[in-house]
């Protein structure tokens, strides 16, 4: 028989010297671990307690309920004992017998739970809120086969009467919808009729962020003496040169490794199956911001004082509308604005956009039918990347 406890990994210490709760799993000789949602200090757990924590109690609750359950679904098992530890943890954690009579708060949990939470920060917290939003208007012990279209259209009426925007209303309800399908496909459940079939979800307000390449070139040119601003300028230009490759993923990359980006993106590495990695060589344009920036002992950037992926993100929330002015960008603008103009400025050049997708990571339609016959390669990401810098000359 398995063996769980709650336990940390000592080497595995997150960015703010914290440790993710784990439930180890002891069996044939072998130990694996399945991370939780807790996160504790090193001295707070005790032979497989939380202790010296005003919430230990209810902790200790909950990792007693997540270990019951991982050793109900184990007791199922028939053939547990010829399984290696690393299948029989693959087991338990997709349950594929299914547990019937879940709270749709146990199961957002156990979605959550499995989402790195510093890895995918932003992620996390956004599907955080979604879910209790959720619980909020339909509290806390609702079984997940208790909501219906009635229930779903009920949510979506109350977001509007919260005076949500649309494009909120669209991201919560989208969200709700991925942990709801999660719960089917772990076989938590089955409906008889789709909860979503009736759902009158708005559609999010597309917004107007790129800008034109004469803009670009204002941004590029201007004469910035203030330091944080010329930081601001240096990571937007680097991301358009660098077709389009968000913040989290520059401050990721070792530079020194090639003279190329090979990289899969953050957002969506966990969520894509099949190859979604991105290969180009590096342009000449990014490599004075590179070489200004670059740690030489890592490869990684370090934008001056702004080290990490927070202070970055905090420099560009407050000073990129003066890029803006400076362009003359009177509509939306944000870092995200530089991808956006990679795109636009491909397609207006004519590029084709399943080239444009390769470049940026974005993944390709499958169901275009076309891709049974071409592959997009990086001699057709640097062809294009060229095409698109040499406009800006």
């Amino acid at each position: 028989m398995a063996s769980l406890f709650a336990t940390i990994v000592k080497n595995l210490v997150l960015k703010n010297g914290k440790h993710t709760l784990r439930i180890a799993v002891t069996h044939n000789g072998q130990t694996r671990y399945i991370p939780t949602k807790f996160v504790i200090d090193a001295n707070e757990i005790k032979n497989g307690r939380i202790v010296k924590r005003a919430d230990k109690e209810m902790i200790n609750i909950q990792i007693g309920k997540i270990i019951t359950t991982y050793e109900e679904r184990i007791a199922r098992i028939k053939y547990a004992s010829s399984l290696t530890c690393s299948q029989l943890v693959t087991m338990i954690k997709e349950s594929s017998a299914g547990d019937k009579h879940r709270t749709f708060s146990d199961i957002a949990d156990e979605y959550l739970a499995q989402m790195d939470a510093t890895d995918r920060a932003k992620t996390h917290k956004l599907y955080k809120l979604a879910a209790n939003r959720f619980i909020r208007y339909t509290g806390d012990n609702t079984l997940i086969e208790s909501i219906t279209p009635l229930r779903i259209n009920g949510y979506i009426q109350s977001l509007a009467k919260d005076k949500l925007s649309a494009t909120s209303i669209n991201i919560y309800t989208t969200l709700l919808k991925v942990i709801i399908n999660y719960a089917v496909k772990m076989r938590y459940v089955t409906f008889d009729v789709d909860p979503f079939v009736t759902a009158k979800v708005p559609a999010a307000k597309k917004r107007d962020t790129h800008i034109t390449v004469e803009q670009l070139k204002a941004i590029r040119d201007a004469n910035i003496t203030e330091h944080n601003l010329s930081v601001v300028r240096d990571i937007f230009m680097l991301t358009y040169y660098l077709a389009g490759m968000n913040l989290v993923d520059l401050l990721d990359y070792n530079f020194k490794r090639t003279g190329e980006i090979r990289y899969i993106r953050k957002k969506t590495r966990h969520t894509k199956e099949g190859e979604n990695e991105v290969c180009f060589t590096i342009p000449d344009e990014a490599k004075p911001i590179i070489a200004r920036y670059m740690d030489k002992s890592t490869g990684k950037l370090i934008f001056g004082r702004y080290k990490n992926y927070t202070s970055c993100y905090n420099v560009l929330a407050r000073k990129i509308k003066k890029l803006a002015e400076i362009a003359g960008v009177r509509h939306y603008f944000t870092l995200y604005s530089a991808r956006k103009s990679f795109v636009q400025h491909g397609f207006d050049l004519g590029i084709p956009l399943s080239t444009l997708e390769y470049c940026i990571g974005q993944s390709m339609k499958d169901s275009r039918p076309i891709f049974n016959y071409v592959t997009i390669m990086q001699r057709h990401a640097d062809k294009a990347i060229r095409e698109i810098l040499d406009n800006l000359k």
